[in-house]
């Protein structure tokens, strides 16, 4: 039975040992702590200065890549697309800068882009099931043709597809008035929001995303999804990879860097999709923007690549295609 001689035996241990401690700390341990200590200090203070030294330099030699690239681009891209018609087709909100980036570099390589339309959330998730019959319905009015045999919404993919590349005629590329009827009854269903309304069909489509780890809502601002809420808006966004591609094969998904849960990703996981369409990874940067306009070129002559710098890329940067000055014409609207 633990008693107060046993408490008071081990307050005398306690003391002691403390005592012991500082006596040797301040005798005989005391210059051999303190060099050690400060041999420590002075080694991460200089790997510190090492490895900022090291970032700067990193940093100066991609400002001067970047410079370089910059200069290079418009000489690169040059005739690369010749009278192309682009639409960029965004299933992410807040692209603006992407946007205005990638358009610089695909009238660089000589293509008018005409149109700008981006999914919404009743495209994108379950609860727009109204909507999207409601635009189904609609381009069957218009007289699209549509496979009535697919599920409905691959349906509204195809839809939106032909909207943007169906001609009057062979011979005249101006939209035909069942492609302008069928787009503004999309955008009527609020499926889709027209930031630029294309009047010529599109010889070249870029599909742009965003961070995968949130969508649009309703009210134009994004929000964090779930896994099943993901799942779903990345099985629309496929679809309508696929019918953009069917009516146009000059075809492109460009995305960030460093997202695993992207559209860019998940098209080049995609057994299928992988050796139909091709994809560029960071379009924030201008080595992807320069390399949006040489995937299309390259893929409108069938090759397809994946671009950049993640998992699933085959090259850096996609090489300058063939270019046929005699197909500009054909391309003109």
């Amino acid at each position: 039975m633990i008693n107060f001689r046993y408490h008071v035996v081990s307050l005398i241990s306690v003391f002691l040992a403390l005592a012991v401690g500082i006596i040797l700390g301040a005798g005989p341990l005391k210059e051999s702590i303190g060099n050690q200590l400060s041999g420590q200090v002075s080694s991460l203070r200089a790997e510190k200065e090492q490895l900022r030294t090291d970032l700067d330099d990193a940093r100066t030699s991609a400002d001067r890549g970047s410079t370089a690239l910059a200069a290079l681009a418009p000489t690169v891209l040059d005739g690369v697309l010749p009278g192309d018609q682009a639409t960029v087709v965004e299933v992410s909100p807040d692209l603006d800068d992407e946007f205005k980036a990638v358009s610089t570099q695909l009238k660089a390589a000589g293509a008018d882009v005409r149109g700008r339309v981006r999914l919404e959330s009743a495209w994108l998730s379950e609860s727009g099931a109204d909507a999207r019959k409601e635009g189904v319905e609609a381009a069957l009015a218009a007289g699209l043709p549509l496979d009535t045999t697919a599920s409905e919404e691959k349906q509204l993919a195809q839809a939106l597809a032909l909207s943007l590349t169906m001609s009057t005629s062979a011979t005249d590329h101006q939209l035909a008035a069942s492609a302008r009827t069928t787009l503004k009854a999309l955008a009527d269903a609020k499926l889709v929001t027209v930031v630029r309304t294309p009047t010529v069909a599109s010889t070249a489509l870029l599909v742009l995303a965003g961070s995968a780890d949130a969508q649009p809502t309703t009210d134009g601002t994004t929000a964090p999804t779930d896994a099943k809420a993901l799942a779903y808006a990345q099985a629309r966004e496929e679809e309508v990879v696929v019918a953009l591609h069917t009516s146009e094969p000059a075809t492109v998904v460009a995305g960030p860097a460093g997202e695993s849960d992207s559209l860019v990703a998940a098209v080049r996981h995609d057994g299928d999709l992988q050796v139909m369409v091709s994809t560029v990874s960071g379009v924030e940067t201008l080595i992807g923007q320069v390399s949006v306009p040489l995937a299309l070129a390259d893929q409108a002559q069938g090759t397809v690549g994946h671009y950049g710098f993640d998992d699933g890329s085959t090259q850096a940067i996609p090489p300058r295609p063939e270019t046929d000055s005699a197909s500009t014409d054909t391309k003109k609207g």
